[in-house]
């Protein structure tokens, strides 16, 4: 079985920055910090990129996994700093077994359950056979990457694998981003009560909110669109699965990007609170 080591928040955090200061630096170095929603379909890839270290949040479908690694290629990264896996659904861990089999990747953290199904066993077997270990969050973690300060919310719900499906999208890990006066959230695929945890747990604004759920219409999407008061919000859509017509009707006031109408979307920021958005479909 993996080696999955449970780790206080604070010892988690210190070795991240050890690791840290011989680790980045080996890629693109910039003061800006750039966030690439890499478009994988309906399912979540997401790059950030800061001072020469580079961290990604969930990699796409095992299908996608190809052209993931092509996109990282093409833009001279060579390792990961940090990975982390919000949940096990299959378009989002799906391509982690040949991710992490070709690159090196410092740190990985994992919600603080285990999978089911076969691209999730694929995930663990290779992090088996290379000898990585990855932490289990079971309370929420803060570190700095690169100038970038990175909370990882643990989910405060009981994992429920009853059914067929269980509430696997409600005890997602989200990802807060703050590099001076600019503020990220990533929401994973929470749900109702993810929400309401989450909107609970919440004790500031953020300017850019990757929707929760690919879009996906929830009893409190409102409730969790208030607390957060974003400027712009990137769902991770796709043609055949579009985003709920609902929730699109709730961003009216919202400067919004899709992947299934933008492609890759890369939003660049420099600290001070204002961000250049680019598409490429």
């Amino acid at each position: 079985m993996i080696n999955l080591i449970k780790r206080t928040a604070l010892f988690a955090a210190a070795l991240l920055s050890a690791l840290t200061a011989a680790a980045c630096g080996k890629s693109k170095s910039s003061e800006y910090l750039t966030v690439t929603f890499i478009d994988v379909g309906k399912g979540d890839c997401i790059l950030a990129e800061c001072g020469g270290c580079t961290l990604m949040i969930d990699t796409g479908y095992e299908e996608t996994a190809e052209s993931v690694l092509e996109h990282l290629s093409e833009n001279g990264i060579e390792r990961l700093d940090a990975l982390i896996i919000t949940h096990y659904d299959k378009d989002h861990v799906g391509g982690a077994a040949d991710i992490v089999g070709d690159i090196p990747v410092s740190q990985i953290y994992l919600p603080d359950y285990k999978g089911r199904g076969g691209v999730y066993k694929s995930f663990v077997k290779v992090l088996d056979e290379k000898g990585i270990s990855a932490d289990n969050v079971s309370q929420d973690i803060v570190f700095s990457l690169g100038g970038v300060e990175y909370t990882v919310f643990a989910s405060e719900i009981e994992y429920d694998d009853s059914g067929k499906e269980g509430n696997d999208n409600d005890v997602s890990l989200v990802v807060s981003a703050v590099h001076g006066n600019d503020s990220y959230l990533f929401a994973g695929d929470i749900e109702k009560d993810g929400i309401k945890s989450l909107v609970n747990k919440l004790d500031r604004e953020y300017d850019v909110l990757k929707m929760p759920h690919h879009g996906r219409k929830a009893s409190n999407t409102d409730k969790l669109l208030e607390a957060v008061g974003a400027k712009i919000a990137v769902i991770t859509d796709s043609e055949d699965e579009p985003a709920d017509n609902k929730v699109l009707s709730l961003l009216d006031d919202t400067e919004v990007y899709r992947s299934a109408v933008s492609g890759d979307i890369t939003i660049e920021s420099g600290g001070g609170g204002e961000y250049s958005v680019y598409e490429e479909k």
